[in-house]
């Protein structure tokens, strides 16, 4: 009895030692709190002030408006500079940047409290939960309410005028290529427009898991069997003028697709919002295009996994934040129902994760930019902060020049390439 006794006020000591490690190390978090509780809020964000106060907090402020918030703005190649100096309570970033927060013990674990019966986790994409969930070794740090993605966008009244069958969902890139082949280039239709053959070459490799850079010894790898194999794809593409190239800025609105003379595009979906309505407020009745999407063209070994997936916008929380509280009510606002189904009512540049709230007055297919799961292997943050700046935009220079002299028969692809691996590795090596 007296050793029973003895062991029960051990247990007893140990629990009770075990709850004061745990409240001194990450204090308890209601799900609902007062409405009208006062606090200061850090938000760091790659936003502005007031992108970020017209996008969320001034909706935020309605409903909470005794919680003041300060936007503080990081870069990238700032970030760990910015938590340690700022002291934000919550953060809205990248992958790369929620991979990087997790190794560094930065974020609030948030599993328990996003999976409350109150805040319907099953209405956000399955896939983009799994996906975090993977990155985070089993826990939710944060969540995003929005994403971006690539589609194939087609034009329907060119594939019925030609009787060719509509693109599908989870076509690889070649072929949507042969199905680009099949249009008559000598009516002045092409099968395919693409922005410029740096994009084109980008989207292929990013397909196919390949990178340009060997972060471990900063080396180019454009000179290699894969790549080349998708030069080859690109310039027989071009030179048999299936896809048109026209160089345009990326902000013309009238490219070859929207004015009807390529039955296809590749794009993310903010093209829907930049191009196809633009155009659509300027003509008016006379803007016909009889348009719609599938999902974006997939490698072979991996048809039901895309590397476009793009999470600007994860929500999370400073683990050494003292207004854990407050912090959640932001990220609990921002990825709840409320707020998805009022910025649903509008197009916009981003679709939602809650798949109940997808902005659609036309009946398109937008289930296209849900199909395909986000790829489990994604570029760590060195690969973008490692090389100098200004390097991707001298290769997309660099890779453009190069084929466009293979095209015009000034070179050949071989020695294309080679040019483009030592113009790119001296880019790479600068300082």
């Amino acid at each position: 009895m007296k050793f029973a006794k003895i062991y029960i006020i051990v247990l007893f000591l140990g629990n009770l030692l075990l709850i004061t490690a745990c409240s001194n190390t990450k204090e308890q978090i209601s799900y609902t709190s007062d409405p009208e509780m006062k606090a200061t809020l850090k938000v760091m964000t790659i936003e502005s002030e007031d992108q970020f106060m017209a996008e969320v907090g001034d909706f935020f402020k309605a409903k909470y408006p005794n919680i003041e918030i300060n936007v503080i703005n990081y870069f990238g190649d700032n970030l760990e500079k910015a938590m340690n100096e700022e002291k934000p309570d919550v953060v809205i970033h990248s992958v790369q940047d929620y991979e990087q927060l997790i190794e560094q013990d930065k974020l609030y674990d948030l599993s328990n409290l996003l999976s409350n019966d109150k805040f319907n986790l099953e209405g956000v994409h399955q896939e983009f939960v799994d996906y975090l969930r993977l990155i985070g070794g089993g826990k939710l740090y944060g969540l995003p309410p929005e994403f971006q993605t690539k589609a194939i966008y087609y034009n329907k009244d060119l594939f019925d005028k030609y009787k060719i069958p509509y693109p599908q969902d989870q076509m690889t890139w070649e072929e949507m290529i042969q199905l680009a082949k099949r249009f008559p280039s000598g009516d002045g239709v092409s099968g395919l427009y693409m922005l410029n053959f740096s994009a084109f070459v980008d989207d292929m490799a990013w397909s196919r898991d390949l990178s340009m850079i060997n972060i471990k010894d900063m080396k180019l790898t454009i000179n290699s069997a894969s790549y080349k194999k998708i030069f080859e794809t690109i310039v027989d593409a071009y030179m048999s003028k299936t896809v048109v190239i026209p160089e345009m800025d990326q902000f013309e609105v009238y490219d070859p697709f929207i004015s009807g003379t390529s039955a296809m595009t590749v794009d993310y979906y903010y093209y829907i919002n930049n191009k196809i309505n633009w155009a659509k407020a300027e003509k008016g009745d006379k803007f016909q295009l009889n348009w719609d999407v599938v999902s974006a063209p997939v490698d072979e070994k991996s048809r039901d996994t895309s590397p476009y997936y793009y999470f600007g916008g994860i929500t999370s929380i400073n683990v050494d934040s003292e207004q854990k509280q407050a912090a959640w009510e932001l990220i609990k606002f921002v990825n709840g129902e409320e707020f998805a189904k009022m910025k649903s009512k509008t197009s916009g540049f981003v679709p939602s994760t809650r798949t109940d709230f997808i902005y659609n007055p036309e009946g398109k297919r937008m289930e296209a930019f849900y199909v395909l799961k986000p790829r489990d292997k994604w570029m760590p943050h060195e690969y973008y902060s490692a090389p100098p700046k200004g390097f991707f935009a001298g290769m997309e220079g660099i890779i453009n020049s190069e084929l466009k002299a293979v095209t015009v028969g000034a070179k050949s692809l071989d020695e294309a390439i080679a040019s483009m691996q030592e113009r790119g590795q001296r880019l790479l090596d600068q300082k």
